[in-house]
């Protein structure tokens, strides 16, 4: 059973037929629009008119070596062009795209792979040894095409000489607003990875409801960031977002800080799409970025994939002179469903509010009964996208209630409609019946100057079931101690109630992080979990 998907808005009342690429980019050429910057890489341009012949010689080419209409099709790229031509190519040829992260080992992409039923495997020369390691225990790949750019050698189908001999014309497959368009995998912190899987339709929507409404796009803006593009934040802000506006992306291979800084000033960002850490990797590692590099073309700022904290925000608005529009979404809803819109006044202690187009509500984790505002408890929502795996049956059937998607998030429905979040379901720390949000703890951790990171997690305790835990990694300048440990204790009871507090800190180097930044808490609970019992 999927989810109980509604389409409130007009926008979203797509025709019967309709495929993806018609609309992000061949709509564009013939209405004109085919001189205007679809990508910006490095110091290239790439037009619409270029995009849609690129995209057609390569999936004529798709065609040519026999890929058929639902056939998964797996793009393993770092974030550069020929990823954004590969998708769409899949795609308009009615195929199935499948991102796939880079930093995935062999045993990961046999077992998305297989699960996926991949037919075709379209690769970066730089990242094809995984790949090559992957194939003999794959039971349904019949093609892999390389993108060599390094040199690589290799003996699969070279993406260069299929395109060349292919033809610059290519009709869309006429596909229907409920055929498969996109495949993702969750980054399986929690268990085997997962197949979510959206429609044409559904990809659409994100820009159709998110962008629209709370960002406010038009062809003069440039979207840019350093999300990975299988990351389904990514994938929205870099691909289906700029060019449903006829917009321009802007890819950044590897972005670190200061990359992303001198896209910024390269490319004239107008959007800058990323995540909480990376926000304050460039506070912290730029703290005179304003002055270094030339952002005035800014706008406005985008947070997802972790908590944003009121620090952050307001140190980034006091030196980018922008604000961060927090929001929620998951590899499972393909994007944002809760955030404030261009605007409205932001409170930085909120996500936001339902995204248009979008109903939540906050329910009793047991009852599935809705609860009265001001209290907390499990997300649930409903709207043009929905939870819906691929093969998974048992996955399926615990993430909806009542069609409704619980995308497992702990959140306050507040008086003023504003949606309050407190923490991942498996977050929750249980501390002598006390009900503990670790990220409400690390945001005023996060105030200290003398904090650059934190990750707060319930520790097991014999006495008190768990305590709260916090793991520091410390600004520059500030060392270690118990007076600097005292002093982290007596922010957070003066701030919060005095339960709250950590009662173990630990001071680290780094974080366990997913690839596209999130921090794995799991990982440092099963530490904590395995010290005990040692």
């Amino acid at each position: 059973m999927g989810p109980n998907l509604v389409h409130a808005l007009p926008e979203l009342h797509y025709p019967e037929h309709v495929n993806v690429v018609t609309e992000l980019v061949d709509r564009h050429v013939s209405e004109g629009r085919g001189d205007n910057v679809a990508i910006r890489f490095e110091d290239e341009e790439m037009t619409y008119a270029e995009l849609q012949r690129q995209v057609n010689r390569l999936g004529n080419g798709l065609v040519n070596l026999g890929v058929e209409p639902g056939d998964r099709v797996v793009v393993r790229f770092t974030n550069r062009p020929e990823a954004i031509v590969s998708c769409l190519a899949a795609q308009k040829i009615g195929a199935v795209a499948l991102p796939s992260m880079k930093l995935l080992r062999a045993a990961e992409l046999v077992h998305i792979i297989n699960n996926a039923e991949a037919s075709t495997v379209v690769v970066y020369d730089a990242l094809l040894d995984e790949i090559d390691e992957a194939l003999p225990r794959t039971d349904t790949v019949e093609n892999v095409v390389v993108v060599e750019r390094n040199g690589v050698e290799h003996d699969h189908t070279d993406y260069d000489e299929l395109t060349a001999g292919t033809d610059d014309d290519l009709d869309a497959h006429q596909t229907t607003r409920d055929d498969l368009a996109l495949m993702l995998y969750t980054s399986g912190t929690t268990g085997e990875p997962k197949g979510a899987t959206h429609t044409h339709r559904q990809v659409l929507a994100t820009a159709d409801s998110y962008a629209r409404y709370c960002l406010n796009p038009t062809e003069d803006d440039v979207f840019g960031g350093n999300p990975p593009l299988p990351f389904a934040y990514g994938y929205g802000d870099l691909v289906t977002m700029p060019l449903r506006f006829g917009a321009t992306t802007s890819l950044v291979e590897n972005a670190s800080p200061g990359d992303l800084l001198q896209a910024v000033e390269d490319h004239g960002i107008t959007i800058i799409c990323s995540i909480p850490t990376a926000y304050n990797q460039i506070l912290q590692k730029y703290p005179d970025g304003p002055e270094e590099y030339d952002t005035s073309s800014l706008r406005m700022a985008i947070s997802a994939g972790e908590p944003l904290t009121p620090s952050t925000f307001n140190k980034f608005k006091d030196s980018y002179g922008v604000e961060i529009y927090d929001g929620i979404g998951t590899t499972e809803m393909l994007h944002i469903f809760v955030s404030h819109r261009e605007g409205q006044d932001i409170d930085p202690g909120a996500t936001g509010y339902p995204v248009p187009g979008y109903e939540c509500k906050v329910i009793d984790p047991d009852t599935g009964e809705e609860l009265p505002r001001g209290e907390a408890g499990l997300l649930a929502v409903r709207g043009p996208t929905g939870i819906s795996y691929w093969n998974r049956p048992e996955k399926q059937e615990n993430a909806l209630v009542d069609g409704w998607s619980l995308p497992g998030d702990i959140y306050i429905h507040r008086e003023d409609g504003r949606l309050e979040y407190k923490a991942r379901e498996d977050d929750l720390i249980i501390s002598s019946g006390y009900n503990i949000p670790g990220p409400e703890v690390e945001a005023v951790l996060q105030e200290l100057d003398e904090v650059s990171e934190v990750a707060v997690v319930g520790a097991p305790d014999e006495e008190r079931g768990q305590v709260v835990k916090a793991f520091v990694i410390l600004a520059d300048g500030f060392d270690a101690s118990d007076e600097l440990t005292e002093s982290l204790q007596n922010h957070v009871k003066n701030t919060l109630a005095p339960y709250k507090y950590p009662r173990r800190v630990e001071y680290v180097d780094e974080l366990p992080r997913t690839e596209t930044g999130k921090i794995q808490r799991v990982k440092l609970r099963e530490r904590e979990r395995q010290r005990q019992e040692a």
